[in-house]
């Protein structure tokens, strides 16, 4: 029997690809955004002049809470990728937005560890369950690929792993690792505004595509030993 148009599964393929939708666009808001910054009169100057608000111990701590504060909300990350490249630079920016990502993802798995699983929406709870399918199977591998290739929530993810009882320490490696590759990008994006140079956002673009050729293969290869990964991924 054959199904109706609207009933047939997504090709791989193309299911595959419309994961990188998300990324694509926030890449390209943060490019738009960076461009337009840079054109604008004193806003070089103002983030390269020292002092500055943001430089010193003070500075930092205060961007670290209030980065780690967003990242634990589940409000993307890359915002805060952006901004430490706009304000600290390529080297010192990819470490504090590290370290907020980090920070907040810990945040959202001690919660789930602490809380176990509260009553929930019965669409929250059934996306929580895939999450558990996927997650249970292979925890490392499971949290390094949805953070290489952001699908979902990434504040589920860190609840779910907090929930099922994860080793803090996997999470943790997976998730810096997993992380990273972006970090690197979007704070190139941002540092854009602070020294110029088009060359950096071309570096840009070009990593994020490297990282989400890795981030596919990784998918498909648990695509093909997990199939409720697919769910995990729309």
């Amino acid at each position: 029997m054959t199904l109706p148009h609207a009933a047939r599964p997504a090709p791989p393929a193309r299911a595959t690809l419309r994961v990188l939708v998300r990324p694509i666009m926030l890449l390209g808001v943060f490019v738009g955004l960076a461009v337009a910054m840079g054109r604008l009169p004193g806003m070089r100057e103002m983030l390269t002049a020292a002092p500055v608000a943001h430089v010193g111990g003070k500075g930092v701590a205060i961007f670290i809470l209030t980065a780690s504060a967003f990242c634990a909300s589940g409000l993307p990350r890359q915002a805060v990728c952006f901004a430490a490249g706009a304000a600290y630079g390529i080297g010192v920016g990819c470490v504090l937005a590290t370290i907020a990502t980090l920070t907040g993802c810990l945040c959202g798995y001690g919660w789930g560890r602490w809380t176990g699983r509260p009553p929930m929406p019965a669409r929250l709870a059934a996306t929580m369950a895939r999450l558990d399918g996927f997650v249970r199977h292979e925890p490392f591998a499971s949290v390094l690929t949805l953070r290489l290739m952001p699908v979902g929530s990434a504040l589920l993810l860190n609840l779910a792993a907090g929930m099922l009882g994860v080793r803090v320490v996997p999470f943790m490696l997976a998730t810096v690792l997993g992380s990273l590759p972006q970090t690197i990008v979007f704070v190139l994006v941002g540092s854009g505004i602070r020294l110029g140079g088009a060359w950096r956002i071309g570096v840009a673009v070009m990593l994020f595509a490297l990282s989400a050729l890795v981030g596919l293969w990784l998918m498909q290869r648990v695509r093909m030993g997990r199939p409720d990964m697919a769910r995990v991924s729309r």
